[in-house]
């Protein structure tokens, strides 16, 4: 039987039962159902950045993302949530005086041509704050991630990444801009991705 029919999948656990960042976890759901399920939420992502001819009619690689992240079917939180390795030592992809931090989310799509785009994803809830380095290190860490620079064994391998923070009220905008390629605000969401919370 294929992992995707089991019964007790972790595939979004909107419901509380995931202890890593529960009060993110409505929102990260929402949309990680978009992204699987709907053509005009991954639209939406791309729009405006380099990508959005490339992979209009994409399609995410859902069971193959899940059987690289959980092929034991035994993660508590979803497959495509709570990213983290130990940053490289020798590389850009960690900030100076900054800690250890994972992705909130990465989604991948992939293309009639067969490339594939990596979407992360971070999340923060209005008046949440960045921490040190955290804005600065996005990039350069999906980056890292997409040119192998060291083994991530259940990291899908990838061609291009886009990197997306959805935040709201209290997140200085004009800092932020300038490290991700989209930021979407919750009011926005909530107009796109099929039960965004309020």
């Amino acid at each position: 039987m294929m992992k995707e029919f089991l019964p007790s999948m972790p595939e979004f656990y909107d419901d509380g039962s995931c202890s890593y960042q529960p009060a993110a976890q409505p929102f990260l759901a929402a949309v990680a159902r978009g992204i699987r399920d709907d053509l005009s939420c991954r639209a939406f992502l791309l729009a405006g950045t380099d990508f959005e001819s490339s992979y209009a009619r994409s399609e995410p690689p859902w069971r193959e993302q899940w059987n690289k992240r959980d092929p034991t079917n035994t993660m508590k939180c979803p497959f495509w949530s709570n990213y983290w390795y130990e940053p490289c030592q020798t590389c850009d992809c960690r900030i100076d005086n900054s800690v250890s931090m994972e992705i909130d989310a990465i989604f991948f799509l992939r293309n009639a041509e067969g490339t594939t785009l990596a979407l992360h994803i971070e999340m923060k809830r209005d008046l949440e704050p960045l921490s040190i380095g955290q804005a600065e290190a996005y990039r350069p860490r999906a980056a890292c991630f997409r040119e192998k620079r060291r083994i991530r064994k259940t990291l899908l391998a990838h061609d291009h990444f886009l990197t997306v923070l959805f935040c709201g009220k209290g997140t200085d905008l004009p800092v932020v801009e300038q490290y991700f390629d989209r930021v979407i605000l919750h009011d926005t969401a909530k107009s796109v991705f099929p039960g965004y919370p309020n």
